[in-house]
């Protein structure tokens, strides 16, 4: 067979079912690193040589801010302490964030397509919330050979982007009085698993998520939806007060005990900024810098391997140039999403109404947990972004034909 045809039937494929491959990434967080790595690799190496020849539909100021930030990335390594491991973070960062362009493509290829994203993204939420729950009786019960630690053991980081796609697939099946109880067994499901994890970032995350389901896609009034967020998060205090009295182990500072020292690292890398503060220590080196990394607290030494803020890993390991790239980046997607918000049609709003409660409950976790680089925010993040970014350019589009 010609490789022309081979490659011509590959690139059909991708675009017919292949670009939905990352949605089904929260669910190999169960079957652990290797499992995500092989996908999202298989995903961008298919993918990345598809885009080109569709490139007209790729919203050409997210595009240049994209491959910028990739550029000030590269430019960055050559001076860090481990370039080898700078350029494998870089090359992963690549093939996590390939979903902006793909997936954009993808979603103006048919008017199914954003459709057959959020159903999918559903599908393997479901799947991944169930399993979370099957493996819970095999850490409770101590089966895994070590004591329950729900901190380290349970997974919960993803469910604050998922609730919202698991949400919406309720809310559309049906008028029935037993579809809005189903969703709040979801909810109070979901809040659950997070709050026995121990994790209060993604508590904030998912409290955020949710009000901007009420308000984007149920059309909630916003007072009801900050009584709804004050009581969410008091149950979620009441429910497991304990990571919440982490004040007591020290209380001439209160506040570093309270965030289990990420407080001090905050501190420690602003008094302590990156050598080269426009292109940072270098992707992938942060870790590098122990001395911002670790502290004490309660009289116990603590080191760790980020800044627990994706602003500041970002800008500490890409610069001042790497982060406003970044924020540019988010903050240009978002700004456009508002002013196309009244020109969309109801569906397409219910449609960016979810994407953008997933996005900002990720964004609010990652100011307290994971860093850019991790897989909620270098994938699912810019999953978002690519799927809110395609819908709002096509209303861009068809604006300015109109003006015509």
């Amino acid at each position: 067979m010609p490789i022309k045809t081979v490659t011509d039937r590959l690139q059909t494929a991708f675009w017919q079912w292949g670009w939905l491959l990352p949605t089904m990434l929260p669910l190999t967080q169960l079957g652990g690193r290797a499992l995500y790595t092989v996908l999202i690799s298989l995903y961008a190496l298919w993918g990345l040589p598809c885009w080109w020849q569709r490139r007209d539909r790729l919203d050409r100021v997210t595009t240049a801010l994209y491959l910028a930030l990739l550029g000030v990335m590269l430019i960055g390594i050559p001076g860090a302490v481990n370039p080898e491991s700078g350029l494998r973070v870089w090359a992963q960062f690549i093939a996590q964030t390939s979903t902006l362009l793909l997936m954009q493509i993808a979603v103006q290829e048919s008017s199914a397509n954003p459709d057959r994203l959020l159903n999918a993204l559903a599908l393997f939420g479901a799947l991944t919330l169930a399993g979370l729950y099957l493996l819970l009786p095999y850490y409770w019960m101590e089966m895994a050979g070590q004591p329950f630690n729900p901190s380290s053991q349970l997974q919960e980081d993803n469910l604050p982007f998922l609730l919202p796609f698991l949400l919406y697939w309720l809310w559309r099946r049906d008028d029935s009085r037993w579809r809005h109880a189903a969703m709040v067994v979801l909810t109070v499901a979901i809040m659950a698993y997070v709050v026995l994890s121990e994790g209060r970032a993604a508590l904030l995350g998912l409290i955020v998520g949710l009000a901007l389901f009420c308000g984007t896609v149920l059309g909630w009034r916003w007072r009801w939806i900050a009584v709804l967020a004050a009581l969410a998060l008091v149950a979620g205090i009441a429910v497991h007060i304990e990571p919440f009295q982490k004040a007591e182990l020290d209380p001439d500072h209160p506040l570093d005990a309270f965030s289990t020292g990420r407080s001090v690292l905050w501190r420690q890398a602003i008094e302590h900024p990156p050598a080269r503060p426009w292109l940072g220590v270098g992707i992938g080196n942060e870790a590098y810098a122990t001395d911002v990394l670790s502290f004490e607290i309660g009289g116990q030494p603590v080191q760790v391997k980020h800044l627990h803020n994706f602003l500041l890993d970002a800008w500490y390991e890409t610069g001042i140039l790497g982060v406003g790239l970044l924020v540019a980046l988010i903050g240009t997607v978002l700004i456009r999403l508002a002013r196309s918000w009244r020109r969309l049609a109801v569906n397409d709003r219910q449609r960016a109404g979810i994407l953008l409660a997933a996005a900002l409950a990720l964004l609010t976790a990652g100011l307290l947990s994971f860093s850019y680089t991790s897989r909620q925010l270098a994938c699912y993040l810019f999953i978002c972004l690519a799927g809110l970014s395609g819908m709002t350019r096509s209303v861009t589009v068809d604006t300015r034909r109109d003006r015509h």
